[in-house]
């Protein structure tokens, strides 16, 4: 990876590879959701919307048609803690990519009409949002769990706040985040660097204007780790078929020394076929089709998550199995085989992705955010491998080791007889 920052601070990532003929590039903001004033809520996802609708060169029509023309994909999505505009091409497009991604976070021009249609888009992606199970429970679950801390806020924010913003308060949001010194340009793929870093400066001088004093910029609230609320709760949904679990537990935050033995647990948990709750909730009782398990994790902290879905008179039998789990788990701890099987997925996956350029596009971005520097492959692999047993028994502890902060979330036609203190206690027992 090759770094470079130019004079107006606007961070340069460039991975170049031999062999493909692809280029992954995107630009990407460090600011997010978790950022936003409480009366601002959803302003950062607004803005991933409507900057598409019109740049200072480009019209919505010419923009689309560039979207189209560039042959691979192109999008966006914001995060918590950022907002992301991506594409992937064919390297002889990389030109007409950057053009574009340059014109719609450097120059937009959006018009207080493109934000009444855009906010009905928002009101139908939101409505949307609360008719798929999973995605309602999760943001539910985030909510109730984080319910004092600006990264439990929704991204897409409420109807209540996307109804209140306007073109102003939009574009005071803009200026505050898009600013070059909170950006950063991945590449990846085929390309020479200097040739890039030439283009980016025709590019950007292209649509400069005139230089003029930039606002303050978005100050950087000091946080505290969020501190998780006890919570269980049923979000009743009669029309659905299965019951929808969602069991949580604090977790580590991004950075921290032991988060490579979390990804591990993880995967010896939830994470594959052989892992431990998906032999024992779906081979040996039938009691879902799928059960998984993952890490959602932020510079202030996180959460380990557990998903499954069963029928309704099943959901006892799930939650009892799943708590079963966790427990042998505590008890027995991690053997050898068990964690160099591990071990062994996740170095795949690490290895498997550095032949994707969009892989390692998001990858080098995630460095950029929460490390500040690069990170390669043979680190991320020297991680996993330096990761003992006395690691992965700390990090179990650390997940699991108070059954009364775990939380657990319900969405589904009925509890089938059970009350929330019952799904609790067999989580417990």
């Amino acid at each position: 990876m090759q770094t470079r920052t130019l004079d107006d601070g606007l961070t340069v990532w460039m991975d170049p590879m031999r062999d493909v003929r692809s280029v992954a590039a995107g630009v990407y903001v460090a600011a997010g959701s978790a950022d936003e004033e409480p009366a601002a809520l959803g302003s950062t996802h607004f803005l991933e919307h409507l900057l598409f609708r019109r740049s200072r060169r480009r019209g919505g029509i010419a923009l689309a048609r560039m979207t189209d023309r560039l042959g691979g994909d192109c999008d966006a999505y914001t995060t918590k803690e950022s907002v992301a505009f991506h594409a992937r091409t064919p390297a002889t497009r990389l030109r007409e990519a950057l053009e574009l991604l340059l014109d719609i976070t450097e120059a937009p021009a959006f018009t207080a009409d493109d934000v009444e249609v855009e906010r009905g888009v928002i009101l139908e992606e939101m409505a949307e949002a609360n008719d798929v199970p999973e995605d309602r429970l999760h943001e539910a679950f985030v909510r109730a769990f984080w319910p004092d801390h600006p990264l439990g806020a929704p991204i897409l924010g409420t109807e209540e706040t996307v109804r209140s913003l306007d073109r102003t308060r939009l574009a005071a949001r803009f200026r505050q985040t898009f600013r070059p010194d909170r950006m950063a340009l991945v590449v990846v793929g085929a390309f020479e660097p200097e040739e890039l870093l030439r283009l980016v400066d025709r590019l950007r001088r292209a649509r400069r204007r005139p230089p003029a004093r930039l606002p303050a910029p978005l100050p950087r609230r000091a946080r505290r780790a969020p501190r998780a609320a006890h919570c269980a709760f049923h979000l009743p949904r009669p029309d659905l078929n299965q019951t929808h679990l969602l069991v949580g537990a604090p977790a580590l935050p991004y950075g921290a020394p032991l988060v490579p033995a979390a990804w591990l647990v993880s995967v010896l948990l939830g994470g594959g076929v052989s892992s431990r709750l998906w032999r024992d909730v779906r081979e040996r009782k039938g009691l879902a089709y799928h059960v998984g398990t993952g890490l959602t994790l932020h510079r202030d902290g996180g959460m380990a998550l557990i998903e499954a879905a069963t029928q309704p008179p099943n959901l006892p039998r799930l939650v009892r199995t799943t708590g079963r789990a966790l427990k042998r788990l505590l008890a027995s701890g991690v053997g050898a085989a068990e964690l160099a099987r591990a071990k062994d997925q996740v170095r795949a996956e690490i290895s498997l992705s550095l032949e994707s350029t969009s892989s390692r596009r998001e990858s080098a971005a995630r460095a950029w955010l929460y490390r500040g520097r690069p990170r390669d492959a043979d680190e991320a692999l020297a991680e996993i491998d330096a990761v003992r047993a006395d690691d992965v028994e700390a990090v179990v502890h650390l997940l699991f080791g108070a059954p009364a902060r775990l939380g657990l979330g319900v969405t589904g036609p009925s509890l089938a007889g059970a009350t929330l203190e019952d799904l609790a206690g067999e989580l417990a027992a």
